[in-house]
């Protein structure tokens, strides 16, 4: 039966809109003995709301007491207008940032794959790299030999040999490249000065002091 009542009471309530109604006029027209108790229930139960206006306090029906509030309270409806603008704003910049979010979030994913691209690129240099000095298999002193050797076949009167001439034949023995021949001599004719001597001249050649010599002689 108390829960009818609080129903009925609740709907008379609702029925008046945002102009709410009378709590006195409403005890008169429920006039039941538990009538305070299902109002103070209707108020736990965040259904309704009581305010004075002028002398008297009115009963509103939850969602119709903001509507009086803004017809009412000039100050209330600016306030209440000024907090909607900011929870616009605050909606707004919350998808802009979301957005912004979601476009970093693809652009560290780009960052990520082009720094895996780089580590791969990296890593084949390193093999390419291990390839190569594992191709480097010409010690300095078989280099040495070859270069003796082809020294002495190649060597005219004066005992002057252009390098250019002897190159093709000790890169085909050693397995080098021309650039490779070149790093040789000089390393061999720095460490023998007592064994070798060169000369400038030649298109091609160990370049000395900014000078290329292209001959050589055993001395």
């Amino acid at each position: 039966m108390c829960m009818s009542n609080k129903d009925t009471i609740l709907g008379a309530i609702n029925s008046f809109g945002s102009g709410g109604i009378k709590k006195s006029d409403l005890k008169k027209k429920y006039s039941i003995d538990n009538f305070d108790s299902i109002i103070d229930e209707l108020l736990h139960e965040d259904k309704v709301c009581i305010s004075k206006k002028g002398s008297f306090l009115y009963c509103w029906g939850k969602d119709f007491f903001l509507g009086y509030l803004l017809n009412s309270d000039i100050k209330f409806k600016y306030l209440f207008e000024y907090i909607i603008n900011v929870q616009n704003k605050i909606n707004n910049y919350s998808d802009s940032i979301f957005k912004y979010i979601e476009n970093l979030d693809c652009e560290l994913v780009e960052i990520k794959n082009s720094f895996n691209n780089i580590e791969n690129k990296i890593d084949n240099i390193k093999i390419e790299s291990q390839n190569i000095e594992s191709k480097k298999t010409v010690s300095l002193e078989l280099f040495k030999e070859n270069f003796d050797s082809v020294l002495m076949e190649k060597s005219t009167s004066i005992g002057w040999v252009e390098l250019s001439s002897i190159k093709t034949e000790i890169c085909d023995i050693c397995d080098i490249t021309n650039n490779e021949f070149y790093n040789y001599v000089s390393d061999v004719t720095e460490l023998h000065p007592e064994r070798y001597e060169l000369s400038s001249g030649g298109f091609e050649g160990v370049v000395l002091r900014g000078i290329v010599h292209g001959y050589v002689r055993c001395i």
